[in-house]
């Protein structure tokens, strides 16, 4: 339940810079700290790389990472919660509550304002009480709340730009455009992108948190994407992995294909019984006849993060974010040579 209601709070801040194209933010942890595997079919990982010590999803308030630092802990009825958490905000000793400024804040007419629109501010809370139970709400206040604690290190400031970094899952195409292919002859793979969604399609794109002195940069670069052809020879899965959203098909590119064109050959007669894969995310659309295999996409994006007060130092180690696609459906035919 504590778990649920630090994500929902969270992500009442990760709205901010919501882009039009569906998109999945890099969602953050429990109070305790550090990046948690994120939503379905945006998985991170820590990468190595010098000057990185931390560990993604790391508790006890670690900043989890180049010297970071530990974040000062807050003692309520006996327990220590983190005196600053990315998610819920600054710790209240004299109350037992979390306050973070509700983003955006509520329209004139809500009650939240209490008859008080005009002065003050709405803020989140997550309350506990004297056996340390969690109570969510929000709360006005004329001033920020009486908290005493130190500020953020920069690795929990990390987490929070790296929690507002948007990836968009891809949307693939194989041609040619009626879905089937020959054995052995190049199909192009690629996925959906325009000038409106760049920055969470093919990226880089960055995000700076500067909250009490300390700031942060988060910046994620598409490393590769890695497509799954959707079959396996000698049990071995099949991949392409290609360096960018590959090219559009277009008739006649064939004969001179672009250099970031993504290509791939099928080597396999597609079964006529194809059915999409029990595990990962569900096609986009019902089978249909003939079968045939299921490929998918995956994005692999870099995130790394730079403390602007101390750049040589990392604030949080370097991740890795996968975002997968749905599979498509794809027949591969042998050619029929007629005596």
């Amino acid at each position: 339940m504590l778990s649920t209601m630090r994500r929902t709070l969270g992500q009442l801040l990760l709205l901010i810079g919501l882009v039009a194209a569906a998109t999945i933010p890099a969602q953050a942890a429990t109070s305790s700290g550090g990046i948690n595997p994120c939503v379905v079919l945006a998985i991170c990982v820590e990468i190595d790389a010098p000057g990185s010590t931390g560990s993604p999803g790391g508790g006890g308030g670690s900043s989890g990472g180049g010297g970071g630092g530990t974040e000062a802990q807050c003692a309520w009825h006996g327990v220590q919660h983190p005196c600053w958490d990315p998610d819920l905000g600054w710790f209240d000793t004299t109350s037992g509550c979390y306050f973070t400024p509700e983003v955006p804040q509520p329209d004139p007419g809500s009650t939240q304002w209490e008859g008080k629109y005009g002065s003050g501010t709405v803020y989140l809370t997550t309350c506990y009480d004297a056996a340390n139970n969690p109570t969510a709400g929000t709360r006005w206040l004329s001033k920020p709340p009486n908290v005493t604690a130190a500020p953020p290190t920069p690795g929990t400031v990390a987490q929070m730009a790296i929690k507002q970094l948007r990836f968009a899952r891809p949307i693939e195409h194989i041609d040619p455009k009626n879905g089937q292919m020959l054995v052995g002859v190049k199909a192009w793979l690629w996925y959906e992108t325009s000038p409106a969604t760049h920055d969470v399609t093919v990226g880089p794109q960055s995000t700076t948190v500067s909250l009490n002195g300390v700031t942060v940069t988060a910046t994620a670069t598409l490393n590769s994407v890695v497509w799954d052809l959707g079959y396996a020879i000698a049990g071995v899965e099949q991949t392409v992995t290609c360096h960018g959203p590959g090219v559009p098909y277009a008739a006649g590119l064939e004969q001179n294909p672009p250099a970031d064109a993504c290509l791939a050959s099928f080597d396999k007669l597609s079964p006529s019984t194809g059915a999409p894969p029990s595990t990962g995310p569900k096609p986009t659309a019902s089978p249909s006849p003939g079968g045939g295999f299921w490929p998918v996409a995956t994005e692999i994006w870099d995130v790394t993060t730079v403390d602007d007060n101390n750049p040589t130092v990392k604030p949080w180690p370097d991740l890795q974010y996968k975002v997968a696609g749905a599979p498509v459906q794809f027949q591969v035919n042998e050619l029929q040579v007629l005596n």
